[in-house]
């Protein structure tokens, strides 16, 4: 009787273990869902976003200007490739590939829209001023480029994005995003956004 009661108790103990693990698992997957879910996800549309102070880049002649900026200037018709950058030298290293292959690609112009939401909030002490005049030399150098400055985090809040990064996000003529990626760029990355771009410039063309 000893031996069995020892077994039963065994049994039950066991099973209320089971039974934890398996609580334990459902509150773990509930957390993981909570965790890593996304402003941002493929096939829907980019949450709206509004940058009254800082902002577009504008050129006057020789001098830069800044006005509000917002999502909904992001013209719907053509496809629209956008660049989220904090404001550090590791965004540039991240980012060149790609510009790199865009350039050579030689895409007519018009054909896409390229948008740089830089987040001067996200910068090393002391260079937000630096990064702001690179912006404009910048600006000056590619006056096509539309270059945002971004004082507040306002993008990388909304978008629920990783700070101290890059992240490339690819929207269609309609502005449903069909690419999205966060952090370091493989050369397969770019080859998957290159062939998605030109998918979406082909297809505007075909109407």
């Amino acid at each position: 009787m000893l031996f069995l009661a020892k077994i039963k108790s065994i049994h039950y103990t066991t099973g209320e273990q089971h039974m934890l693990r398996f609580k334990k698992y459902l509150i773990s997957l509930a957390l993981f869902g909570s965790i890593n879910g996304y402003a941002l996800e493929l096939g829907g549309s980019l949450a709206d976003i509004s940058i009254p102070t800082k902002g577009e880049l504008i050129l006057n002649k020789t001098k830069v200007d800044y006005k509000a900026w917002s999502t909904s200037t992001i013209s719907r018709g053509t496809p629209a490739l956008i660049f989220h950058l904090a404001a550090r030298m590791s965004s540039d290293k991240i980012i060149d590939p790609l510009r790199t292959r865009l350039e050579q690609e030689n895409f007519t112009p018009g054909s896409f829209q390229s948008i740089s939401v830089v987040n001067i909030d996200d910068a090393m002490w002391g260079t937000a001023g630096l990064v702001s005049s690179e912006m404009e030399k910048n600006k000056r150098a590619h006056p096509e480029a539309i270059m945002v400055a971004d004082d507040a985090s306002r993008g990388l809040k909304a978008w629920e994005l990783q700070k101290g990064t890059v992240a490339v996000i690819l929207l269609d003529a309609s502005g449903k995003i069909r690419y999205l990626k966060e952090g370091k760029l493989h050369s397969s990355d770019i080859d998957t956004i290159l062939s998605l771009l030109k998918t979406e410039i082909a297809l505007v063309a075909s109407k």
